[in-house]
């Protein structure tokens, strides 16, 4: 991850997360890696401390100037210390899995401080028969789930014993008084306006290009309106979301889910959403709501990096809204309809459309989107969930010599959706992640246990095929 290739300034898109972030709503992502043998918070912060120069923005904090004239500039920590980053906890004697899901959902309650980089890590002692594991946490206007991987991958080992990282000696920058601040806001926002109106000439004397981005506006636009013109379907979680958390894990051999998509068709994402358009119905029915006919809406982000952006680090997403049909119950059937709302999404290129109006919001000053987002209620009436799905490593992992045996990624929670769902595929197996206001989903693992049921039934509707 060369420094090089890092922005030494947000863009608006990563700048929103930290906008729009409150304490009931903490915006970062991050996931909890298992351990096959105890770590010692000595040897974590040795080891993390030794790869810091493969990943610099580490060292590096979020400055504002004081008039958001710029989004903020990350600049070096002056007071850096790794061991500020790195907290550890002990489970009571005799904890559960259901303390150990519990406390990380209050570690992912927590917001990170911003008084320092951005990222934290929680040794957790004291796991259900012994063993250690390590919770990351990292605000999502440093990375999204792509980039988050890359980190994932930076701070582990493909082999159990390495030798160390060769000592680079670092030395901040001295830190910048406010006035400097300022000046480099004034000048980064006067170069960015610039550069916007280049874009713009270019892009008026460049009639190819006009209609690209216009269809794939209009196919974006097309395939959305008709959801967009009525509110999402009414769930118990797409209420006001509180601070509070709970958690839930689902572990999917990755083998069977190559196995439904040959046998059933579509893509392994599209094996995912039928799985959990299959929990969520079969969870809704179990409360007493109806759902014939209904399909919910879930934003599927989808990865846009070119191959020169893969070590850029901050968010470089687009999106799907993926329809889920909650209402059929058949198996194979719901799947068929799965395929076909994807299909019709992708030939519409709802995602590119949606990548060419996410680059309006590069023209709206930082000022004015920094004061929008105290007037952004916490509800929203369009969407119900987040599902996202990051591929990770297929080989195991190390970190710091012990081999890590599971991958339970997290999620933040949103305006509006009090459930949240992501997914990362690790060493043969597709963990997802389930993120629940216990306001509005007292017990998300009901919903991981209604997916994995989904699943087993998908499984049998695809071994009918055969």
């Amino acid at each position: 991850m060369p420094a090089t290739s890092l922005r030494p300034r947000m863009t608006s898109m990563d700048a929103s997360f930290l906008y729009f972030e409150k304490p009931s709503l903490p915006l970062h992502i991050g996931s909890t890696l298992v351990l096959d043998e105890p770590l010692d918070r000595e040897t974590l912060v040795s080891h993390i401390a030794s790869r810091l120069n493969r990943i610099p923005r580490y060292r590096e904090l979020a400055a504002f100037d004081s008039l958001n004239l710029a989004h903020p500039r990350w600049e070096h920590d002056p007071r850096f210390d790794v061991g500020r980053h790195i907290e550890e906890v002990t489970l009571p004697a005799g904890a559960t899995e259901a303390d150990f899901l519990d406390a990380i959902a209050q570690l992912h309650a927590q917001m990170l401080p911003r008084d320092r980089p951005l990222w934290k890590m929680i040794l957790m002692q004291g796991l259900p028969g012994g063993g250690s594991s390590v919770t990351s946490l990292v605000h999502h206007c440093m990375v999204d789930g792509v980039s988050g991987i890359e980190l994932l991958t930076a701070v582990c080992d493909l082999q159990r014993d390495v030798d160390p990282d060769p000592e680079h000696p670092f030395t901040p920058d001295p830190e910048p008084s406010a006035l400097e601040r300022s000046r480099a806001a004034w000048r980064d926002a006067a170069e960015d306006s610039a550069g916007r109106l280049a874009e713009a000439l270019r892009w008026s004397l460049d009639p190819q290009q006009q209609a690209n981005d216009w269809k794939a506006i209009l196919g974006a636009l097309t395939t959305a309106a008709p959801q967009f013109m009525q509110p999402a379907p009414a769930t118990p979680f797409n209420r006001p979301v509180g601070p509070k958390r709970n958690y839930a894990y689902v572990a999917m051999p990755f083998g069977e889910i190559r196995g439904v998509r040959g046998a059933l068709g579509g893509t392994i994402n599209d094996v995912v959403l039928t799985a959990l358009s299959g929990g969520l119905g079969a969870f809704l029915r179990g409360l007493g709501q109806e759902t014939r006919g209904v399909e919910l809406r879930a934003m599927v982000p989808v990865n846009v990096r070119s191959e020169s952006d893969k070590s850029a680090l901050g968010n470089q997403v687009s999106m799907l809204i993926a329809p889920l049909p909650v209402g059929i119950e058949d198996h194979a059937e719901r799947h068929q309809a799965v395929i076909a709302g994807m299909d019709r999404l992708k030939g519409a290129n709802q995602a590119g459309g949606f990548v060419v109006m996410s680059k309006l919001t590069e023209q709206v000053p930082a000022y004015l989107q920094a004061l929008a987002a105290n007037f952004v209620p916490n509800n929203q009436p369009l969407l119900n969930l987040i599902c996202t799905n990051v591929p990770g490593p297929q080989i195991p992992l190390y970190l710091a010599g012990r081999k890590v045996e599971a991958h339970y990624p997290l999620v933040p929670l949103s305006m509006g959706l009090g459930m949240n769902v992501c997914l990362t595929s690790y060493n043969g197996v597709l963990y997802w992640g389930l993120v629940a206001d216990p306001e509005l989903v007292p017990d998300v693992g009901v919903i991981a246990r209604h997916v994995e049921a989904a699943f087993e039934g998908l499984k049998a509707a695809s071994m009918a095929t055969a």
